[in-house]
């Protein structure tokens, strides 16, 4: 790397650690207001409340998350005539590592099982560590 680019990069490293900051400053201040507008907009505990103001539409959502020790109630349910209130999902989706394995392996099913894949290139993400965020 030459000396001109690590410059960039120092600079732009501290335009990043600058704009995470920002970021984090405006999603604090976004969540507080947010449950400062929850408090004045009254609704159920779970579900949601819509109030017309001047030219807008104020939607307050609210909801319950469960954690459960889905073990511990199946066998407890055993015991009685009931089923337990849980659910299995099967997912269906590529296994890419069976994929690109084809890819190496077996170029002429690859080139079929290609036409029934799209691959794009997923979003840069940049990390940067450093003492500065530390600080906060």
């Amino acid at each position: 790397m030459t000396e001109e680019q690590l410059a960039q990069l120092t600079f732009l490293i501290e335009d990043f650690m600058d704009a995470k900051d920002d970021e984090d400053f405006a999603r604090q201040k976004r969540i507080e207001i947010e449950e400062k507008i929850a408090a004045l907009v009254p609704g159920p505990e779970d579900g949601q409340v819509t109030v017309k103001i001047r030219n807008a539409k104020l939607t307050v959502k609210r909801g319950l998350t469960y954690k459960a020790d889905l073990d511990g109630i199946a066998a407890q349910m055993v015991e009685t005539e009931f089923f337990p209130p849980i659910k299995t999902k099967a997912i269906r989706e590529l296994d890419v590592q069976g994929y690109e394995w084809y890819r190496a392996n077996h170029p002429d099913i690859f080139s079929v099982l290609s036409n029934y894949v799209q691959v794009r290139p997923k979003k840069v993400s940049v990390t940067v560590n450093s003492a500065r965020q530390k600080q906060a």
